[in-house]
C-alpha cells in the first residue's frame, strides 16, 4: 500500500482558483484599509463629520443585500458571475464616491460599494466552500487571513501620501482602478471553475437563497433607517426609527437560525457570537483614525497605521489556530479569543483619556485584533462541523449576515451617541469615550456567549451517529 502526499492549496487542481480567491482578497483589504485611512479628511472636506458613520454604516447596510443577492446568484450559477458583478459595483461605487463633491454622491458611491462589496465577499466564500475538500479549508482561511498583511503595510501609507500629494479623491479612483484590474486578471482562471463544484449538485439551494431575499431587504432598509435617524437633527427621526426596528423584526428571524437572540447552544450562539465580536471591533476600528486625526492631531498616514499593527496581530493570531495540532480544544481557542478581544476594547477605551499616550489607542486595537484572529476563523470552522451538509452553506450565509447586521446597527447607534457629544474637532474626547464604551460594552457580552458555542453532550453524541 502506498500513500501520496496530500494536495496543497496551490498544488495544481487548486492553483488558479488559489490564486484567484488570493488576490481578490488582497484588493478587498487594499481598498478597506486606504479607504479607512482617507474617511476622516472625506468627510470633512465634504462637510459631512456628522455622517462618518453613514459612509461605513451604509457600506455595511447595502452589504447584506449584496451578501444574499450573490448567494442565491452562487448557487444557481456558480460564484464566478456573483464574484464578477460584485467587482464590477465595487468599482463603480469607488468611482462615483471619488468624483463627488457633496455628501449625497460621495454616500451613495459608498453604498453601491458596499452591495458590490457584499456580493464578492460571499462569493470568495462558496468559492473555497464549494471547490476545496474540507482538509484544504483551514489552510485557505489562514491564506486569507494572510493577504491582509502587504495592504496592512502599504495601504495606510500609500493612501496618507496620495491624500497629502494629490487629494482624497484619488485613492478612491485608484481603487476603483484597481478593482476593473482584478476582474480583468481573474476571469480566465474562474472562468475555468465548474459551477457545480466539489461535492455539491448544481442549482442547490437557489430556491431557499431566492426566498431570503425579500427579508434581507427588510433588515437592511430597517438598518438604513436606524442610522438615519440617529445622523444629526434628522426630520422625522421617531417615525424613522419606529419603522426600522419594524422592518427589523420582521426580517431578520427568518435569516438567522432560531434560538440565535437567545444564544442558543451550538450553531445560533456561533452566529451571534461572530455578529457580537465583529460589531464591537469593526465599530472601535472605524472611529480611531478620526479619533487619531482630530484629537490627537496624528497625519491620516499614521493614523492609518494602527490599522497595520492590528491586521498583523489578526494574522499572527490566525497562524496559531490554523496549525494543524492545536494545544487546546478549538472552542477553548474561541474563548480565549473572545477574552483577548475585549481586553483590547478596554484598552482602547483608556485611550481616550487625555493623561493617557494616543498610542494606547493604537495598542489596544491590536490586542483586539489578535483576539479576532484566534475568534474568527474558529467559529468558521466550527460552524462547517456542527452543520449538516445540506446547511453548510445557510448557515455560513448566517454568519456574515450577522457579521453585517451588527455592524450596521453598532456603528449607526455609535454615529448617534457622538453626534449628541460632538463639540468639534479636537475637543470630542466625551463623544469618543462614548463610542468606545459602548463597543466595550458589546465585546464584554462575547465570552459568556462563547461558553455557549458547544452543543450539549448528548447532542452532539446524537449528531455524530446522525452522521
Amino acid at each position: 500500500m502506498t500513500t501520496t502526499a496530500a494536495p496543497g492549496v496551490f498544488s495544481r487542481p487548486y492553483r488558479a482558483c488559489t490564486l484567484a480567491v488570493g488576490s481578490t482578497f488582497v484588493l478587498v483589504a487594499f481598498a478597506g484599509l486606504a479607504l479607512s485611512t482617507v474617511m476622516p479628511i472625506a468627510v470633512q472636506d465634504l462637510g459631512g463629520l456628522g455622517l462618518y458613520a453613514l459612509a461605513f454604516g451604509g457600506f455595511l447596510t447595502t452589504g447584506i443585500v449584496g451578501t444574499v443577492l450573490a448567494g442565491g446568484w452562487a448557487d444557481r450559477r456558480g460564484p464566478a458571475p456573483a464574484l464578477c458583478a460584485g467587482l464590477l459595483c465595487f468599482s463603480g461605487g469607488a468611482l462615483l464616491s471619488g468624483t463627488a463633491a457633496s455628501t449625497l454622491p460621495f454616500l451613495l458611491g459608498r453604498y453601491v460599494q458596499g452591495l458590490g462589496g457584499g456580493a464578492v465577499t460571499v462569493a470568495l466564500y462558496v468559492v473555497v466552500g464549494r471547490f476545496y475538500p474540507t482538509k484544504l479549508r483551514p489552510r485557505m482561511f489562514s491564506l486569507i487571513t494572510a493577504c491582509w498583511i502587504v495592504p496592512s503595510m502599504v495601504g495606510p501609507p500609500v493612501a496618507g501620501a496620495v491624500v497629502q500629494g494629490l487629494s482624497w479623491h484619488w485613492v478612491f479612483h485608484g481603487i476603483a482602478l484597481l478593482g476593473v484590474l482584478a476582474l480583468a486578471l481573474l476571469a480566465r482562471p474562474l472562468g475555468r471553475l465548474r459551477p457545480d463544484g466539489v461535492g455539491e449538485s448544481p442549482g442547490g439551494g437557489g430556491r431557499t437563497s431566492g426566498l431570503r431575499v425579500v427579508p434581507a431587504l427588510a433588515v437592511a432598509l430597517g438598518a438604513g433607517l436606524l442610522q438615519y435617524a440617529g445622523a444629526q437633527s434628522v426630520p422625522y427621526r421617531v417615525a424613522a426609527a419606529a419603522t426600522g426596528l419594524i422592518l427589523l423584526a420582521a426580517g431578520l428571524r427568518p435569516l438567522l437560525p432560531p434560538g440565535t437572540l437567545r444564544a442558543r447552544r451550538g450553531i445560533p450562539s456561533l452566529v451571534l457570537l461572530r455578529g457580537v465580536s465583529a460589531g464591537a471591533y469593526f465599530t472601535i476600528e472605524t472611529y480611531i483614525p478620526l479619533m487619531l486625526v482630530n484629537e490627537r492631531q496624528w497625519s491620516p498616514g499614521m493614523a492609518g497605521m494602527s490599522l497595520t499593527g492590528a491586521a498583523l496581530t489578526w494574522f499572527a493570531a490566525s497562524w496559531l489556530q490554523g496549525r494543524p495540532r492545536l494545544p487546546w480544544p478549538r472552542e477553548r481557542a474561541v474563548l480565549i479569543g473572545a477574552l483577548v478581544h475585549g481586553a483590547g476594547a478596554a484598552l482602547a477605551l483608556s485611550g481616550t483619556l487625555r493623561a493617557m499616550p494616543a498610542v494606547t489607542v493604537a495598542v489596544g486595537l491590536a490586542v483586539a485584533g489578535f483576539g479576532m484572529g484566534l475568534l474568527l476563523p474558529g467559529v468558521g470552522v466550527l460552524t462547517l462541523e456542527h452543520s449538516p451538509t445540506d446547511r453548510q452553506g445557510r448557515n455560513s450565509a448566517s454568519l456574515q449576515l450577522s457579521d453585517s447586521l451588527s455592524s450596521v446597527l453598532l456603528v449607526g447607534l455609535c454615529g448617534a451617541l457622538f453626534n449628541a457629544a460632538h463639540v468639534r474637532a479636537g475637543q470630542d474626547t466625551a463623544a469618543f469615550a462614548a463610542v468606545f464604551a459602548t463597543a466595550l460594552a458589546v465585546a464584554a457580552a462575547a465570552g459568556p456567549i462563547a461558553r455557549r458555542i458547544t452543543l450539549p453532550h448528548t447532542e452532539e453524541k446524537k449528531n455524530h451517529a446522525t452522521v
